[in-house]
């Protein structure tokens, strides 16, 4: 089990090995090499079947795909991208004369123009219109075959069943062949498409994110109104703005680092608190936003009295002295009848109004 796990590794690292050329995609060649090793084994064991019925030209025909392939495959570590991937086409090209040749037209042939055109689109970084002109160029060769060789006899005569068995399986070493590599690229595709989705998702998530306190931003917060506002109708709901008390003693005494850590314990509090019951974002500065879908203000209220308590057991040591703050809290039940703005305001009416009353209370 070790040999062979050891086999596998070096085979691996021989077919995954980088060229010699610089600022070369090794993607391309790798897949050449496994191409041309699968159709090596191919022609081997195809030269094999002729030799043993006694279609000894056929036979050597094979064989001699074989070694130019097995070529191909050694050159991918010398040569550059380009004059590979043409050496690669030559011989595919030469394979379907000799299918052609051997075998007429009814040898699986047909096969060969797209799946030479597959790779080269793959390969080729030029524009589409050369891409469109060599696939052109594979149609026009295509039909010159067919013309030159599509009323001759076969060199080669095989009984039906023998012609069949060779048809099939020319069909399905192309077609073995074109699936390798449309799931090498397509594969490639996917893995990038992939990793856009998360990098986007990422880039969404540190948008919408505030960045010291770990909690939903303004930005996201007016989003999920927004969003919000269009079921209003079908729902109740229920808005929250609040505001730590005298903050700003907070950073005048301690400093901003020990303020920072007073927003991030007072955010922790409130998100571990609210939980699945709200939506809960920094507004700005000390100003910390709560929505409460499907909550009348009754409801919303009685959440509130959780935070406030969940507040009280908030505290940030700084050179021996204990921090500890209380919230003022402005809530709203959410009138349809009003605009998202009017909303905010009447929360923002009932924070002013907390503040005036001594702050550390609930207004609603």
């Amino acid at each position: 089990m070790v040999n062979v796990m050891k086999i596998t590794d070096r085979f691996r690292q021989l077919i995954t090995k980088e060229t010699r050329h610089e600022n070369e995609s090794n993607k391309m060649t790798v897949l050449l090499r496994i191409l041309s090793l699968v159709l090596l084994l191919f022609f081997v064991i195809m030269s094999l079947g002729f030799f043993v019925t006694g279609g000894y030209s056929a036979s050597a025909g094979n064989l001699l795909l074989a070694a130019l392939f097995a070529l191909i495959f050694f050159a991918s570590y010398i040569l550059r991208k380009s004059p590979l991937i043409w050496c690669f086409i030559a011989v595919t090209a030469l394979w379907a004369v000799s299918m052609l040749w051997l075998f007429g037209p009814d040898s699986g042939f047909q096969l060969l123009p797209p799946f030479v055109i597959l790779i080269f689109f793959f390969a080729s970084y030029d524009s589409l219109s050369r891409k469109v002109i060599f696939g052109f160029c594979c149609f026009i060769v295509y039909q010159g075959l067919s013309m030159i060789y599509g009323n001759r006899a076969p060199a080669l005569s095989l009984s039906p069943a023998a012609h069949n068995c060779v048809r099939d399986c020319n069909m399905f070493i192309i077609i073995l062949c074109t699936c390798i590599a449309a799931h090498a690229f397509s594969k490639d595709s996917l893995n990038l498409e992939n990793k856009l989705i998360e990098y986007n998702k990422r880039l969404k998530a540190k948008a919408n994110t505030d960045p010291l306190t770990g909690l939903n931003n303004r930005s996201m917060a007016i989003d999920y109104l927004q969003d919000f506002v269009k079921k209003t109708d079908e729902m109740l709901a229920s808005i929250c703005i609040c505001d730590i008390d005298h903050f700003k003693n907070v950073n005048d005494t301690y400093g901003h680092d020990v303020g920072d850590l007073v927003l991030k314990a007072v955010a922790d509090a409130i998100r571990k608190t609210i939980g699945d019951d709200g939506f809960v974002a920094r507004w700005g500065g000390e100003e910390f936003f709560i929505a409460f879908p499907g909550s009348n203000g009754d409801v919303a209220k009685d959440l509130l009295y959780m935070v406030q308590s969940a507040i009280r057991k908030v505290s940030v040591e700084s050179s021996g002295q204990v921090i500890s703050v209380t919230l003022t809290y402005g809530l709203t039940e959410y009138d349809n009848n009003k605009t998202l703005t009017e909303n905010l305001k009447d929360a923002d009416n009932n924070l002013y109004a907390g503040k005036q009353k001594g702050r550390n209370t609930i207004v609603f």
